[in-house]
């Protein structure tokens, strides 16, 4: 609701028609405007209902407009086995965070912070169940988007690159910048520059772009706990994706004073310990709100909790022996 709100707000505004190209065939550099008649009018609306990242309109970007990966485009095949593999990966790391701390599984909610354990061992399982937490959360994405594809791919009988990869692998990131740019999923992006990088950029340079974006994410991900039906909490639920912002804006100052740019090893570690840190506050939130108590797969197609409990099993049969 949240997203229809602002993507209807920034079609009110907008000060040129938008305009849907035809998919370019080989070999051709200029965009032809797809004609206009009732059918495709109408499929026009559809399309836009549901296409987040603009791919084939002038809102999206009026030079390029079709992504150009790289990587050539999976097979049917390979998405089923990649959407089979991410929600295992998914009920594994679920699977670990119920055995970490099995009260959260309750709609009234509980905290990642064991007040049973010592300080450095709370903060530890906390922040473990942080990164599984952001690992339930790519896996559940991404094997959606899996599913759209195979859909879209088959049943629509739409062409490959109409389906880009919707993540970069985000675990390479070796910056805040890099992790958040293009490496992470970039759904909501267009809606991020015109409600919070343009304006944010006009008053306050690059800095006030930046957190203009992610004020935009925060409010979002604030209404999403909200819509969990237990309340929220801005500090938590918006107020980590304002340090994102603070994050990449130290990058960009360390750049300009030592002429250097954030990445490498150090970088990668500087990256998992800023979101790691922040992060864990944040889907403790979630947590004390309820939004764990819930499950994607049936009992009897849990894969990853058969995997984790016989690792589990087996660890303790070579630490006894």
């Amino acid at each position: 609701m949240f997203g229809i709100a602002l993507r209807t707000a920034g079609w009110t505004f907008i000060k040129r028609p938008l305009r849907r190209y035809d998919p370019p065939k080989r070999n051709q550099d200029i965009l032809i405007e797809r004609p206009l008649s009732a059918s495709t009018v109408f499929i026009d609306a559809l399309d836009l209902l549901g296409n987040q990242r603009g791919i084939g309109w002038s809102w999206s970007n009026s030079k390029n407009p079709f992504p150009r990966d790289s990587t050539p485009p999976p097979s049917i095949a390979l998405l089923l086995i990649k959407t089979l593999f991410k929600l295992t990966l998914f009920d594994a790391s679920r699977h670990i965070i119920l055995c970490l701390c099995p009260w959260v599984d309750n709609p009234e909610g509980g905290s990642f912070f064991d007040p049973s354990l010592a300080l450095v061992p709370r903060a530890a399982s906390a922040a473990l169940c942080a990164i599984c937490a952001g690992v339930c959360a790519y896996t559940t994405i991404d094997s959606g988007y899996h599913i759209a594809t195979v859909v879209g791919r088959i049943v629509y009988r739409q062409p490959a690159f109409m389906w880009p990869r919707l993540f970069n692998r985000p675990w390479m990131s070796t910056s805040i910048q890099e992790f958040w740019s293009f490496r992470w999923h970039q759904l909501p992006r267009h809606d991020f520059v015109v409600f919070g990088a343009r304006p944010g950029g006009a008053l306050f340079g690059r800095p006030g772009a930046v957190m203009g974006a992610f004020t935009v994410s925060a409010i979002l991900h604030h209404v999403g706990l909200w819509g969990v039906g237990k309340g929220s909490e801005f500090i938590t639920a918006g107020g980590f994706f304002l340090l994102m912002g603070v994050g990449a804006i130290m990058e960009g100052a360390f750049t300009r004073v030592t002429g250097l740019r954030v990445g490498g090893r150090i970088g990668w570690l500087w990256t998992v310990a800023w979101t790691t840190l922040w992060g864990t506050f944040m889907v403790d939130g979630w947590a004390r709100h309820g939004a764990f108590a819930a499950s994607i797969l049936p009992d009897g197609f849990r894969l990853g909790s058969i995997i984790v409990d016989a690792i589990v099993a087996l660890f303790k049969q070579v630490t006894i022996g």
